[in-house]
């Protein structure tokens, strides 16, 4: 995962020079106009459209004053594109059918206006005691046009009991069909809807018009889920995710803050525009304890660069070697070499252990191979060509609409870096797509978190660079932060010290009306679901291809 900024005009000139950005217009191009650029005139965002942050009528409203603040659900959502009646009708729910629990859960569920439903269609191994069913269920595109064109969204459903507690869950990017339990599916022995966030796919209009992704239509997704789901499952809901999930939760409870009766947010990020805070972060992560660590990173980093041909070379060679054939269009060679240079530092504290360091990056008098190995291990080198790219094209456009984007942390490689400042979601951003950035949309929802917010609970990790950018409770009430100390991305609940461990569960169990227990269930990591994101390792990418 890794949100954006905006190079300066002389930067993104000398990109252009070296990287010309071609357009994915088979995958990306909606109704949205795709420009056909000129071949003769290379730009690094590829046809998107840069704006002047806090100049234009987008810019927000005040933040936390009002639901519209700044991400109201009309805003931009035209994209220039007439209605075309879709000719839904929502009808009401037949409660008398959702609400008999003599009636199996299946007739129940398929009552649902609008879900369509199959039961574990794919014969997989259910843990005991739940049932599995695949969801899909009819959203509009545009939230404030309902009239207008419609799409499937697709989620998961773990059915344990009607009146256990809901853990409603998402990876903030696409759903697992597979029967992972988050920690806190496992802690509360509840029920489990997990949610595709809008799109990734298949949960994507056709044809997209990418000014409906924005972090309101998505809290309105599940707003509308969780109401048409609410008079099957009358326990205690909680929403919860990791990393963009953890973000996309809070955002839900921004605008629809009585929807859940908590929400736990793990190592959930809400970053700036060029955020600096993770350029100071990454220079000490770890403090004394890890400066040998950082020190080894660093030389890793230095030697990578300054055998740039050979690895070019190893590059290529690796692209031609997969199947299918890898192309990096996008972003050249060039800058996809030196990017996976880059981003090793940071994808090592996000996602390895302090512990492993010298395990896993390779001394400088390593050969080519090794030190091209040792890279494509930490942040796999094919989420920097056209498929990567195109996997998480909604998320790049995401963080250059609202979400952000560190600082790129390259300044210490001085002159081996022959593309300062490009390591932004400007040049990762799909090309053809027009975009506003939105700069309140961020400030907005802290704002609400420190403001209005209760009943929230955040878990971050010491070692994680997106920890720079955490939450600040401020005057959120009955809310608890936590930290993992020495925790990566992955940082649990259960990975905290036994008397923090105990207060987290013990604040848990109250949110969900449930008794305090003796011993609490026994959490297994390794049976949450696969982890999503831009650049996950290959070693945990694996897992999510399901």
């Amino acid at each position: 995962m890794k949100p954006l900024l905006f190079s300066h005009p002389s930067q993104t000139a000398r990109l252009g020079r070296w990287a010309l950005l071609v357009p994915l217009l088979a995958f990306l191009c909606g109704p949205v106009a795709c420009r056909d650029d000129d071949p003769d005139d290379p730009s690094p965002d590829g046809g998107t459209q840069l704006v002047d942050a806090g100049t234009g009528e987008d810019a927000g409203t005040d933040a936390g004053t009002g639901e519209d603040a700044g991400t109201d659900a009309d805003a931009g959502t035209d994209g220039g594109v007439a209605c075309t009646p879709s000719g839904w009708v929502d009808t009401p729910p037949d409660l008398g059918v959702l609400q008999d629990t003599s009636l199996d859960v299946l007739v129940r569920l398929r009552a649902v206006p609008g879900l369509t439903v199959q039961e574990n269609p794919n014969g997989a191994n259910v843990p005991a005691g739940y049932r599995l069913f695949l969801l899909r269920y009819n959203q509009p595109s545009d939230h404030a046009h309902p009239e207008c064109q419609r799409f499937e969204q697709r989620a998961t459903l773990l059915h344990k009991a009607d009146s256990s507690p809901m853990v409603l869950s998402t990876s903030g990017y696409n759903v697992s069909t597979g029967t992972g339990r988050s920690e806190l599916t496992q802690l509360l022995s509840a029920n489990q809807l997990a949610v595709e966030h809008r799109f990734f796919p298949p949960s994507i209009p056709s044809p997209a018009d990418w000014s409906h992704l924005t972090i309101r239509q998505s809290a309105d997704d599940f707003h509308r889920l969780t109401q048409a789901l609410k008079p099957l499952y009358t326990g205690k809901w909680v929403s919860t995710g990791g990393s963009k999930g953890g973000e996309t939760v809070v955002f839900f409870r921004r605008f629809y803050p009585d929807d859940v009766d908590a929400t736990v947010a793990y190592v959930a990020p809400i970053a700036k525009r060029n955020d600096e805070r993770f350029v100071t972060f990454q220079d000490s992560v770890g403090g004394d304890a890890q400066l040998a660590c950082r020190e080894r990173l660093w030389a890793f980093q230095r030697e990578v660069l300054s055998r740039r041909e050979n690895m070019l070379t190893l590059l290529k060679s690796y692209a031609q070697a997969q199947e299918p054939q890898l192309t990096y269009s996008q972003l050249g060679y060039e800058l996809a070499l030196e990017h996976g240079a880059i981003e090793t530092y940071f994808a090592f504290w996000q996602y390895d252990a302090a512990s492993r360091c010298a395990q896993n990056i390779p001394d400088t008098t390593a050969t080519d191979q090794e030190l091209f190995d040792a890279m494509d291990q930490q942040v796999g080198m094919s989420s920097f060509a056209d498929e990567g790219l195109r996997n998480y094209a909604a998320y790049y456009y995401q963080a250059a609409v609202e979400l952000g984007w560190p600082q790129p942390y390259d300044k210490h490689l001085g002159s081996l870096i022959h593309f300062p400042d490009t390591d932004t979601g400007e040049v990762y951003s799909p090309p053809g797509i027009p975009y506003v950035f939105r700069p309140q949309a961020m400030p907005d929802v802290q704002d609400w978190v420190s403001n209005h917010g209760q009943r929230l609970m955040f878990i971050y990790g010491s070692h994680d660079p997106w920890t720079a950018a955490a939450y600040v409770l401020g005057n959120a009430q009955d809310s608890y932060l936590y930290s993992v100390a020495g925790g990566n991305h992955n940082s649990r609940i259960s990975q905290l010290p036994a008397d923090q461990q105990a207060a987290a569960k013990a604040t848990l169990n109250r949110w969900m009306g449930l008794s305090p227990l003796k011993r609490a269930p026994k959490v297994v990591l390794s049976e949450e679901p696969p982890v999503f994101g831009p650049h996950v390792p290959p070693r945990l990418r694996e897992a999510s291809r399901n």
